[in-house]
C-alpha cells in the first residue's frame, strides 16, 4: 500500500510506500520498513529506520512511530483533513490525506512539542484555509499533544509493541520469500 498527502492547494507532498498489518480500536497500522522510497516533488530519500504508520479510525492526523531507538524521531504526527482510502490496482490500497502543515512530535532529543505553527499561520492565509478547518485542527492538534505528553496509547512503547512484532514477523517472511525468489 502507499500514503500519500497532498497539500491544501492540490500540490503532491509525500509518497510513502508500506505494508498493511491490521487494525485495532485506534485505527489501521501499516509497516513502513528501512531501505523504503519516500519522496515528495524535489528530493527524495530512503527510509533509514522501520517505522509504524497509524491511520486513525477518526481524527485528523496520521502518526509515524518510530522503531530505531536511535532515531531522534520517536512519534510524528501530521495533522491531516480529508483522509481517505482507494483501492488500487493488483489488490493494493492507497490512503490519501491532506497536510495541514502542523506537526506533534516527541523527539529523544527535544522532548514533546508542537511544530510548524508558522507554516501553518502562513498557509491560512496563502491557501485561504476555512475558519472552521483552522479551528477544529487547531483543537486536535492541542488534544494529541496532551496524549503524546501524557505518553498515552496508541503513541507509548507498550501498545505499539504489538505492532512492532507484527512488522518483523512481516519483515521476516518478505527476506524469505525474497531470498527463495533468489534460488
Amino acid at each position: 500500500m502507499v500514503a500519500r498527502a497532498w497539500k491544501y492547494d492540490s500540490s503532491p507532498h509525500w509518497v510513502v510506500p508500506g505494508f498493511y498489518l491490521g487494525q485495532d480500536k485506534y485505527g489501521h497500522w501499516l509497516h513502513q520498513p528501512a531501505g523504503a522510497l519516500v519522496a515528495r516533488p524535489g528530493t527524495a530519500h530512503l527510509a533509514a529506520s522501520n517505522a509504524l504508520c497509524l491511520i486513525p479510525h477518526s481524527g485528523q492526523w496520521i502518526a509515524t512511530l518510530y522503531a530505531d531507538a536511535l532515531e531522534d524521531f520517536d512519534v510524528y504526527i501530521d495533522l491531516s483533513s480529508n483522509i481517505g482510502w482507494r483501492r488500487m490496482k493488483r489488490g493494493a490500497w492507497e490512503v490519501n490525506s491532506i497536510d495541514m502543515d502542523l506537526d506533534v512530535i516527541r523527539s529523544r532529543s527535544q522532548g514533546v512539542f508542537l511544530d510548524d505553527e508558522d507554516e501553518f499561520a502562513e498557509h491560512e492565509i496563502c491557501m485561504n484555509y476555512p475558519a472552521s478547518l483552522v479551528r477544529s485542527i487547531g483543537r486536535e492538534a492541542g488534544l494529541l499533544l496532551g496524549t503524546v505528553i501524557n505518553n498515552d496509547a496508541p503513541f507509548n512503547a507498550e501498545h505499539r509493541a504489538t505492532w512492532q512484532s507484527k512488522a518483523e514477523r512481516l519483515a521476516a517472511q518478505l527476506a524469505e520469500a525474497s531470498k527463495n525468489l533468489d534460488n
